[in-house]
């Protein structure tokens, strides 16, 4: 903005006394509490709509105050953008003559009239100003006179109706017509306490004569339809609408700005010029991104946001009226004094209404409808779009509350959109009145209940005065305290662990740093992340397409949830490594990275006339459409990756989405490739996926690559660019594929594993490039035993050795009179440490089977089932249904998809995941053990 503008703005328009700032305060519309490390799964959902439906939740205050800085530097970029692009603009055009200037801006006639400058140096001081400062404008500040509609009255016999009456200041002129002068503008004021004085300037010019709407028949009335005079129009032509209920089509060009937000960080605030809403940081929005709306006006009965058009009319007439200052203290004291009728002058329409044109002599369209032997006119009238009418008064209103503050100033403007409301439902309020009782109370009548001489309603001194409900009370800023006692936080044990166990990512902030001033922080035992989890999902990710519950991102969301339970949680605690920190849990969605459908036969070749080329759905019946979608959806991915076609781009695209994530991950964690940890959970489908890519993974990778500063064309697009740790696979049918092709699943010869040294013993361990040879530190196969689609794997390591095992089952996390012995609940011993070379004493061998044993193969496969894992065994049993009433066939169709809330699992990853390093750190009851009445010799 140019300086003369500023001095414009200063001197004319700004008032002696600004408005109080507003503590605003941010909402978003996700049905997921990002604040809340217990916070619940979102409710079935079959749209993108439901999640807006949602009450919304406030950011937390620490959140809301990084929120609001950056919303008012962001503010000021565009101020200065839109100055540029202004400066551009006059550069290439050049300066238009003064007819073209007061034809095209009508803006400029108004500044003519008022201050008496020349059209073209007008014309530059509007053309200047951007979007969010507005053009000036006679009557944005409101200070008509009130004093003429002391005499009315809104009684039924009144002639002159309430219209009149309510349209008062600013809100007056904008309901004005344009080609009529106000009859009070210049009324004398009455000396009563609630009057004011005229605002500067004279009242809008006459009619003019010999224009094109002299000969127009007049407009129909619309109901809720709001015309504006040409003084009320946009500076320049081509502003894009500033009101909120229009969405915009495409992304902004201009100055933008991201906010993280949430206790973890796992989201963004990102605002332009056009829009404001929150979004996932580290995985692709599916009909999750959240609206985010700024709050100024609030209901009083549960602190809501009031809807953002209602809060902007509530913004300007409270400029209008200055309910902060001692004389509106006044004007209420003489109100309650003067009776019903002076507190109907008191009471503000929320929505101006358009009075009645009266028309001083008939027009020439008329006389030609009446002179006998005229044509009748045939010139159309003109439609009157209501909704365009009333963005057009928003967008001025919003002007006229950006002229109260300043650029430099506070914004007291609401902003966002959301569709719920008080009651549940949007509402607008469009024949209500306000009445401001306070700095910081008003209330919204309906017209049952505003003030009436007629009927004699005084709801002021027999309601408001007196403490009695009446109306919709709202409060003009958010209060926290009133929060709290609204919407009381969880004070639950549970509630209390996820507290204590969540952690967060840095995103420019280190942790220690903020827990001192973030509650939602504060009690973390462990707020900076140590070990990363990325989560691959398995097939069926395409029907979330189609319905929303079934995304993988919300099982994960709840899989993350249960880890910070179990993080706090002093039983898991204490098996903890003690420079463990937190646990971050990310989702792999590479299913929509990809289509597969399009491309099932092949690219098209036209070229050749003889080439068929068709697809699914060419080959598909029209008979029983839902359920051949949900088999399409689900069950076709795995013909998709045994097709030779198809396979390298789903590993492509699953190994292109996890190196993504963790690229992004160590630019907003710096420090971390280098003493943080990654491990893999891989869940159906996708621990074969798994199983492909750590074949073919370099044991050792360059930490280069984790570096924000290398080029993305030197990121490799055939393995992960990070080391993994550990390996859980569940709902595994990893040891299918194993079989089907003759492979041995087998630990990396060169691997240095921490408390191992056997790799170097021959036939232990193979090379990169072998099918089943992973480069992992400890891999487990969770199996579900009413899971069909699960396969155990301490086989597929050596079936002697599996032979003599005993099935291991993960102990149960919950409490119970029966678990005597859970290992969870023991402490570990600091000299506990397994020999696994010491042969079971249940039974000696006798001679003819040490002379007949071969201990070389026994002791190459107990070293690699040690080199796999460190309890010396893969598979892992998780005890799921039975019972007297237990149906199997009905158990099965939940088993696959039941990991992710199994509280047993959970504790399992996340003891396993913290645990020391070596033998030394696993958990007593995970250990191997042999079979009872099993001997050295037996099986082999």
């Amino acid at each position: 903005m140019s300086s003369a503008a500023d001095q414009y703005i200063r001197e004319v328009l700004h008032s002696a006394e600004a408005p109080p700032t507003i503590p605003v305060r941010y909402f978003y519309t996700s049905p997921l509490a990002i604040d809340d490390p217990l916070s619940p799964l979102p409710p079935p959902a079959t749209g993108s709509s439901t999640a807006r439906r949602q009450p919304p939740r406030p950011f937390s205050e620490y959140d809301n105050e990084a929120i609001n800085e950056t919303w008012l530097g962001l503010r000021k970029k565009i101020l200065k953008h839109n100055e540029e692009l202004g400066e551009k603009r006059r550069s290439v055009d050049g300066p238009p003559t003064p007819t073209a200037a007061t034809s095209t801006y009508p803006a400029v006639m108004r500044l003519k009239r008022k201050r008496g400058g020349s059209a073209y140096g007008e014309e530059r001081l509007g053309a200047s100003q951007g979007k969010d400062v507005p053009s000036v404008r006679a009557s944005s500040m409101g200070r008509y006179s009130r004093s003429a509609d002391v005499g009315e009255d809104n009684s039924p016999s009144s002639s002159s109706g309430p219209q009149a009456a309510t349209l008062s200041g600013s809100m007056r002129a904008l309901a004005l017509d344009p080609n009529e002068s106000s009859p009070r503008a210049e009324t004398a004021t009455t000396g009563m306490p609630f009057t004011r004085l005229p605002a500067r300037g004279n009242a809008p010019s006459a009619r003019v004569s010999g224009s094109l709407e002299e000969h127009r028949p007049p407009a129909p009335q619309v109901t809720d339809s709001y015309n504006w005079d040409e003084e009320m129009e946009p500076a320049l032509p081509g502003v894009k609408d500033k009101g909120t209920s229009r969405r915009p089509q495409k992304p902004s060009s201009g100055p933008s700005a991201t906010v993280p937000v949430g206790v973890s960080r796992l989201h963004h605030v990102a605002m332009d010029a056009e829009s404001i809403r929150m979004e996932p940081t580290y995985w692709a929005p599916i009909n999750d991104i959240a609206q985010v709306l700024r709050g100024t006006w609030f209901y009083k009965d549960t602190m809501m946001p009031v809807e953002v058009d209602v809060a902007n009319m509530l913004e300007a007439g409270y400029l209008e009226l200055r309910p902060w200052t001692e004389t509106w203290k006044d004007e209420l004291n003489s109100a309650v004094e003067v009776g019903a009728l002076g507190e109907m002058k008191i009471l503000h329409k929320l929505w101006p209404e358009k009075p009645k044109r009266v028309e001083s002599r008939p027009s020439t369209a008329n006389q030609m409808l009446s002179t006998p032997g005229l044509t009748q006119s045939t010139m159309p009238e003109e439609a009157v779009d209501a909704e365009k009418e009333r963005r057009t008064m928003l967008e001025h209103v919003c002007d006229m509350i950006d002229i109260s503050t300043g650029p430099e100033g506070p914004d007291n403007k609401a902003a966002g959109d959301t569709e719920y409301g008080h009651g549940g439902r949007k509402n607008v309020y469009r024949s209500a009145g306000v009445m401001y009782a306070s700095e910081t109370e008003a209330y919204i009548l309906k017209p049952a209940l505003q003030p009436s001489n007629y009927y004699g309603r005084r709801p002021l001194a027999n309601y408001i005065r007196k403490g009695r409900p009446i109306g919709i009370p709202v409060v003009r800023g958010f209060d926290q305290t009133a929060w709290n006692k609204l919407h009381p936080p969880k004070k639950s044990a549970t509630a209390q662990q996820a507290k204590h166990g969540v952690s967060s990512s840095q995103s420019g902030a280190p942790p220690f740093q903020r827990q001192r001033s973030d509650p939602a922080l504060a009690l973390s035992d462990r707020p900076q992340v140590t070990d990363l989890v990325l989560v691959i999902h398995g097939i069926g990710q395409k029907l979330s397409e189609r319905m929303e519950t079934f995304h993988f991102t919300h099982a994960i969301n709840a899989f993350r949830r249960e880890v910070n339970v179990e993080l706090g949680d002093s039983d898991v605690k204490r098996h903890l490594r003690k420079n463990m920190g937190g646990c971050m849990v990310l989702p792999v969605n590479w299913r929509l990275r990809i289509s597969l459908e399009a491309e099932a036969t092949g690219p098209a070749q036209t070229e050749d006339p003889a080439k068929n080329t068709y697809g699914l759905k060419d080959i598909t019946p029209n008979t029983l459409t839902s359920i051949r979608g949900i088999v399409s959806d689900v069950m076709l991915d795995v013909p998709y990756y045994l097709s030779q076609e198809h396979h390298p781009k789903m590993v492509s695209a699953c190994i292109q989405e996890a190196n993504r994530i963790y690229r992004l991950w160590c630019q907003n964690n710096p420090g971390f490739s280098e003493w943080g940890r990654v491990h893999i959970i891989a869940h159906s489908l996708g621990s074969v996926m798994a199983m492909d890519i750590l074949s073919d993974q370099p044991t050792v990778v360059d930490p280069r690559f984790a570096n924000p500063a290398c080029p993305e064309s030197d990121i490799p697009k055939d393995q992960f660019i990070f080391n993994t740790t550990n390996l859980f696979v569940c709902g595994s049918p990893v040891g299918f594929f194993l079989l089907l092709r003759n492979a041995t699943l087998l630990p990396r010869a060169d691997k240095e594993k921490p408390g191992a040294d056997s790799y170097a013993t021959r036939g232990v361990g193979g090379t990169q490039g072998t099918y089943g040879c992973i480069a992992v530190d400890n891999m487990y196969n969770i199996v579900n035993g009413y899971d069909p689609v699960a396969y155990t794997l301490n086989a597929a390591v050596d079936v002697a050795y599996a032979a003599t095992l005993r099935p291991c089952f993960i102990p149960p996390a919950t409490s119970s009179l029966f678990a005597f012995s859970n290992p969870f609940r023991a402490p570990p011993h600091p000299h506990d440490v397994p020999h696994p070379d010491r042969p079971s004493t249940l039974r000696l061998p006798s001679n003819v089977e040490l002379e007949t044993h071969d201990f070389s193969r026994e002791d190459i496969a107990e070293k690699r089932a040690y080199a796999l894992n460190d309890n010396g065994q893969v598979d892992f049993f998780l005890k799921y249904g039975g019972g007297p009433l237990s149906i199997e066939y009905i158990t099965m169709l939940g088993a696959h998809s039941s990991y992710w809330v199994h509280r047993d699992f959970v504790r399992f990853v996340v003891c396993e995941v913290g645990r020391r390093e070596g033998r030394g750190g696993t958990l007593r009851g995970l250990r191997a053990g042999k079979r009872k009445g099993v001997g050295v010799g037996h099986g082999v």
